[in-house]
């Protein structure tokens, strides 16, 4: 009986150790200390955290390991672009790579070398699905539904005429990712193009973009079980949430389709978003339109991208509805391993080295800040739970507040929160992250002074950093980020 369960043991050992996938190349021509960075995600979203930075050697080789556990698209990000590869569990992918010309012809080898060569064909390893005849910022979005629709059904045949060659799970992944491309590729057009911004780079209106991506989302059903593994239904997913915003053509439609998913009117309902933030009106909107496996994914990436973006609010109750609908569900173990920290970071006695200054009408000015850190270096790091490029730098910190562990450098974090209980907002992104250092969460008058500190030099924006000397004053308002890694320790290091 002992060697039974020891025999099981090992298989689920070896089951576990052999879902990984094995990428190796070269590069000719390669740039000394170009790094590339392969990062597998767990659905459309791209986050640092799920990246290996792989430095190849002095000819050009590299080769890396990664936790692949399904077949998905993963990147690949060298010398300023990116591309799209198949991956697979248990499989190997070889690349040759000439600098020269990346990110056209590359070479693959490998078990995985006749896939990706033939969606390199069809143009998915960069984005693309056929020739590109159009102008992206010039052409109307309906020629370019219209081109993106003639190149669908081309290589919708060149597949056609392959299938025998191919595993019928790539064909159905292909397939759909055919299936879905004008929708994600629209998207991806309208935001490169700051179609939602307030200076919009195309010779096209907003108005022919909503009807475009209109279009292209009434030609697709929303919810596809078999589509769950294609990377651009995934990224439909994704955007789902902000096409009911933006395909509304006035306040009133959008007032209506806010009624039909809270079935309450719209004053209450959006009463009840601002209480519980833009999160909620998302996870309400995926289901009211999702069904079945494409909720169940739908909703398994929301509470993912959650913590990886450190996007926290509705995060519990959002994980509650989904393990009541689906308890079995594929994805749990990994949500639960990825809702530790959240959970973790809600217990009480977690806040060691974190110094909390809650609001102080005394604090207008930094002036008011630094006494307690005279003879210090002092680093501030000016924030807000709201700032998607603020909390991504907040992953540096660690390494950051490790190098100058015990030296004279002190770390000041100043949040500015807009949200409905700011001061609830703001301790727990800080207990999220284990930030250590003293917090200061400022008032309006102290806002008003950084936004004049900065307007001599243009405009603040966030995050911003400021490093001050040890007699108290401002060396820079534009210091490095903690991503910078050695040029801000070299900054912080010249001032000790």
């Amino acid at each position: 009986m002992k060697l039974f369960y020891f025999l099981v043991a090992c298989c689920c050992c070896f089951g576990q150790a052999q879902a990984q996938l094995r990428l190796s190349g070269q590069i000719q021509n390669a740039r000394p200390g170009t790094a590339i960075t392969v990062n597998v995600p767990f659905d459309a979203w791209f986050h640092a955290s799920n990246s290996k930075e792989v430095q190849p050697d002095a000819q050009g080789k590299f080769a890396v390991t990664l936790p692949v556990q399904k077949p998905q698209v993963i990147f690949l990000d060298y010398a300023g672009h990116r591309v799209y590869l198949y991956a697979k569990p248990r499989k190997s992918l070889e690349l040759s790579i000439d600098w020269k010309t990346f990110p056209a012809d590359i070479q693959f080898g490998g078990s995985l070398r006749k896939e990706n060569q033939f969606r390199q064909e069809l143009g998915l390893t960069r984005y693309r699905l056929g020739p590109e005849t159009w102008n992206d910022t010039l052409t109307a979005p309906a020629q370019i539904l219209l081109a993106i629709g003639q190149n669908q059904r081309m290589v919708a045949t060149q597949l056609a005429n392959r299938k025998r060659v191919f595993s019928p799970a790539f064909i159905q992944m292909t397939q759909a990712d055919i299936q879905y491309y004008p929708v994600a590729k629209l998207w991806r057009l309208t935001y490169a193009n700051n179609v939602w911004g307030g200076r919009s780079r195309s010779a096209s209106g907003r108005e022919e973009w909503r009807q475009a991506l209109q279009k292209a989302h009434a030609a697709q059903p929303i919810s596809n079980a078999a589509a769950v593994p294609s990377y651009f239904y995934q990224e439909l997913l994704a955007y789902y949430p902000r096409f009911l915003e933006v395909s509304a053509a006035s306040k009133a439609e959008f007032a209506k389709v806010v009624e039909e998913i809270f079935q309450k009117p719209f004053a209450v309902a959006l009463t009840e978003i601002k209480e519980k933030g833009e999160r909620f009106w998302e996870y309400k909107a995926l289901v009211h339109g999702l069904s079945g496996p494409a909720l169940e994914s739908g909703l398994a990436s929301f509470l993912n991208n959650g913590i990886l973006a450190g996007e926290l609010a509705y995060q519990q109750e959002a994980y509650d509805d989904f393990v009541a609908r689906f308890p079995a569900s594929k994805y749990r173990k990994h949500i639960e391993q990825q809702m530790q920290r959240f959970w973790q970071s809600r217990k009480e006695g977690n806040e060691a080295g974190i110094q909390l200054t809650q609001y102080s009408d005394s604090l207008q000015r930094l002036e008011d800040i630094l006494p307690a850190h005279q003879g210090k270096v002092v680093y501030v790091d000016l924030w807000g739970s709201w700032c998607g490029p603020c909390r991504e730098e907040f992953a540096h910190a660690k390494a950051l507040h490790e190098r100058f562990r015990g030296k004279p450098v002190d770390f000041v974090y100043i949040a500015f929160e807009h949200s409905v209980n700011p001061q609830k907002t703001w301790q727990e992104t800080i207990k999220f992250y284990g930030l250590t250092g003293r917090h200061v969460l400022g008032n309006k008058k102290l806002e008003q002074y950084f936004q004049k500190l900065y307007a001599a030099n243009g405009t603040m924006i966030f995050p911003s950093y400021l490093l001050i000397d040890k007699t108290g004053n401002v060396v820079t308002i534009q210091a490095q980020r903690p991503s910078a890694k050695e040029a801000l320790y070299r900054q912080i290091e010249s001032l000790l």
